[in-house]
C-alpha cells in the first residue's frame, strides 16, 4: 500500500530499529548468497571474454594500442550502466533494475558470440558491459540496506567477495575452452557467459525490495511486510505494534529521514554534492578510480603481457592468470574478518599499499615464480580492497542517494578501467614492462595517501540517513 505522503519519523525509526537489532539469520544469509551469484557470474563473464580478447589480439595480430581500447569496450558499457542505474535505483528500485540488467548483460554476451568484425565485439562488449555496470553497483547498497551495523562490514565484504569466485571459474574454464581452438573457443565462451539469465528465475521470487528506500518512498505497509518475513524466517517474533497508515504529513520535520521531495531524475546526483557529502564524494571517486584502475588494467593485460613479454605460451599465461585468480579468495576472505574489527579507512589503506608492494615485485621480477608471487599479491589486495571499499561507500550516504551515490562511484572507476587498459597498452610500446608497473605504484601510493588523510570512520555505525541541505 502506498501512502500519500510518506511514512512519518517515528514509524521509519521503529522498523528501521527493528531491521538494525535483527539477528543475522537465514534470510541475510540467503540475500547475501544471492547477490553473491550475481557478483560471480558477473566477474566471470568479464574475466572469461577478457581472456577470450585477449587471445584474438594475439592470433588477430591486433596492435596493443587497437587491443586496449578492445579490452576497454567493457568499461564504456560499465560507466553507463552503473551511473543510470544509481539513478533509476533511487527513483524506481533497487529489485526491479537488479532484474533488468542481469538480463541485458546475459543477452548481449550471448550476442557478443556472433560477432564477426572488431567494431561489433566493441558494440556487444559495451553493450553487456552496461548490465553488469549497473548489477554490480547495485548489489553491495542493496545488501547492505537490510544488514544490522554490528555485521554489515562482514556480510557486504563477503557478498563482494564471490567475485573471486567468478575470476576462478573463467581460470578454470579459458584453458579449457578457450586455448585449444581459440578460433572458436571465444565463441564458446560467449555462450558460457550468457547462462547465468537462469538466476533470473531465483530473484523474480525471492527477492524482496530493500525496506529503505520503500520509506523512503513513503510505502509503510511494504516496508513493514519485508521487515516482518525477515523477523519470521530468523526466528524473532514480529512486532506486535500495528504502524499505522498516514495519508499526509503537515509538517515535513515529522517526515521519515529517508523521504525526500521527487525533483527529478537528476536530483540524486546533484545531492552527492550538497554540503558535507561534497568532499565525501571526491575522496571516493578517487579511491574507485585509482584501485579500480590498476585492478582491471593488471588483469586485462596480465596474459597478453605474459605471451609478448615474457614469452610464456597462451595456456601458461592463462594458469598464472588463474594462480592469480585463486589469491583473490583470501585476499577478500581476510578482508571480511578484518572489516568490523578495525576501522573501514585504516584496512582500505594497509590493502592500497600492500598492492602497491605487488607492483614493486611484478615490475622487478626476474623469473617466473617471482613473477606469479607479484602478481598473486596485486591481485589478492586489489581485489579484497573491493568488499571493503562497496561497504564503505554505501555507509557513507543516506538512502535518498545511496545507489546514485554507488553507481557513480562504480562509474568513476570504470573510467578508470577504462584508462588504464588503454594507458597500458600505450605505454607498454613505449617505455616497457618495468616502467609500466611503476607508474601502478605511483596511482597506489596516491590512493594510500587519499584515504589516510581525507577518508572518514564509518565502522559500526548505522546507515547515514541524513539527506543533505536543499535535497
Amino acid at each position: 500500500m502506498t501512502t500519500s505522503a510518506g511514512a512519518t519519523r517515528a514509524q521509519g525509526d521503529a522498523l528501521l530499529a527493528r531491521l538494525d537489532n535483527l539477528e543475522p539469520g537465514k534470510p541475510h544469509r540467503r540475500l547475501m548468497f544471492m547477490g553473491g551469484l550475481g557478483y560471480t557470474f558477473d566477474s566471470f563473464d568479464g574475466a572469461l571474454m577478457g581472456y577470450a580478447l585477449s587471445a584474438l589480439i594475439i592470433i588477430w595480430h591486433i596492435p596493443s594500442e587497437t587491443g586496449g581500447w578492445l579490452l576497454s569496450s567493457i568499461f564504456f558499457g560499465y560507466l553507463v550502466g552503473a551511473l543510470v542505474a544509481g539513478v533509476l535505483a533511487d527513483r524506481f528500485g533497487r529489485r526491479r533494475l537488479m532484474m533488468s540488467s542481469l538480463l541485458i548483460f546475459c543477452v548481449c554476451s550471448l550476442l557478443m558470440g556472433t560477432a564477426n568484425s572488431l567494431p561489433e565485439l566493441f558494440v556487444w562488449r559495451a553493450l553487456a558491459g552496461v548490465g553488469i555496470g549497473a548489477e554490480t553497483a547495485l548489489i553491495a547498497p542493496y545488501i547492505s540496506e537490510f544488514l544490522p551495523a554490528r555485521v554489515r562490514g562482514k556480510f557486504v565484504a563477503r557478498t563482494v567477495g564471490f567475485l573471486a569466485f567468478g575470476y576462478v571459474l573463467a581460470g578454470v574454464v579459458a584453458p579449457l575452452v578457450i586455448s585449444p581452438n581459440p578460433a572458436v573457443g571465444w565463441r564458446i565462451a560467449a555462450v558460457l557467459c550468457a547462462l547465468p539469465v537462469v538466476l533470473l528465475l531465483w530473484w523474480r521470487r525471492r527477492l524482496p525490495e530493500s525496506p529503505r528506500y520503500l520509506l523512503s518512498k513513503g510505502r509503510i505497509a511494504e516496508a513493514a511486510e519485508v521487515v516482518e518475513n525477515m523477523e519470521r524466517e530468523s526466528g524473532a517474533k514480529p512486532s506486535a505494534e500495528p504502524l499505522e497508515t498516514v495519508d499526509s504529513v503537515t509538517d515535513p520535520a515529522a517526515s521519515s529521514p529517508a523521504v525526500t521531495p521527487d525533483r527529478g531524475m537528476l536530483a540524486p546526483l546533484a545531492g552527492l554534492w550538497r554540503g558535507g557529502l561534497a568532499r565525501t564524494t571526491i575522496v571516493i571517486w578517487l579511491l574507485w578510480f585509482i584501485l579500480i584502475g590498476v585492478n582491471y588494467g593488471f588483469s586485462s593485460w596480465l596474459p597478453t603481457l605474459l605471451v609478448l613479454e615474457k614469452g610464456l605460451t597462451l595456456t601458461n599465461s592463462f594458469l598464472i592468470a588463474l594462480i592469480t585468480s585463486l589469491a583473490q579468495v583470501p585476499g577478500y576472505y581476510i578482508a571480511s574478518l578484518l572489516i568490523d574489527k578495525m576501522e573501514r579507512k585504516w584496512l582500505l589503506a594497509i590493502y592500497a599499499l600492500g598492492a602497491t608492494g605487488g607492483a614493486v615485485v611484478v615490475a622487478f621480477a626476474d623469473n617466473t615464480p617471482v613473477l606469479v608471487l607479484g602478481s598473486a599479491l596485486l591481485a589478492a589486495f586489489t581485489n579484497g580492497a573491493a568488499g571493503v571499499y562497496y561497504t564503505y561507500t554505501a555507509e557513507l550516504y543516506p538512502t535518498a542517494v545511496r545507489a546514485t551515490a554507488m553507481g557513480a562511484a562504480s562509474a568513476v572507476g570504470r573510467l578508470g578501467a577504462i584508462f588504464a587498459p588503454i594507458a597500458i597498452g600505450y605505454l607498454f610500446a613505449r617505455i616497457g614492462w618495468v616502467n609500466v608497473f611503476l607508474v601502478l605504484v605511483g596511482a597506489l601510493a596516491v590512493a594510500v595517501a587519499v584515504v589516510v588523510i581525507f577518508g572518514a570512520r564509518t565502522s559500526g555505525r548505522s546507515l547515514n540517513e541524513s539527506v543533505p541541505a536543499g535535497h
